[in-house]
């Protein structure tokens, strides 16, 4: 018996991919809005409470200040950025590749338009008050997104790689 491909089921994985990676990348952005969105005080409780889960005894909230607690605190602060902006480099690469095949194509559009929008969120971040603009924390946005498309890409040739 001859098998025979059904071209339309084949699109329709392909956009359940695109919406799935697509609105994959709107939640991530959405998440990375609400937390820049939090004032001084909210987002330092918010890292408050994250070092003392990550790093049981600390109590960051009541009143230990010591440049221990706040170097980790500064620590957690930075390797939120980094992750939160990492997973959006990965989804942004995965839905560039659902519209191109072009690893050179897929890469510096997840790479910039994650970046553009580490810029969008700092300056965003200059308007909440308690809270700042700062480069350096776009750079690590920026290397957040990066990774993020580097683990894409690693993915994708894992995948491959296991399907060999």
């Amino acid at each position: 018996m001859k098998t025979i491909i059904d071209l339309n089921r084949i699109k329709i994985k392909s956009r359940f991919f695109t919406c799935f990676w697509a609105a994959a990348s709107i939640l991530c952005i959405a998440a990375i809005f609400f937390f820049s969105s939090k004032n001084g005080e909210q987002s330092a409780e918010m890292s408050d409470f994250a070092t003392g889960v990550l790093f049981g005894g600390i109590d960051a909230s009541v009143g230990e200040t010591t440049p221990f607690v706040e170097d980790i605190n500064t620590f957690v602060r930075k390797c939120a950025h980094f992750l939160v902006f990492s997973m959006l480099g990965f989804c942004i690469a995965n839905t560039a590749r659902q519209f191109t095949g072009n690893k050179k194509c897929i890469f510096f559009i997840s790479s910039g338009a994650g970046s553009l929008y580490g810029a969008i969120d700092e300056w965003h971040q200059y308007f909440v008050p308690g809270r700042s603009c700062m480069w350096q924390d776009w750079l690590l946005d920026t290397a957040g997104v990066l990774f993020g498309v580097g683990a894409a890409f690693f993915a994708v040739w894992i995948i491959r790689k296991i399907r060999r």
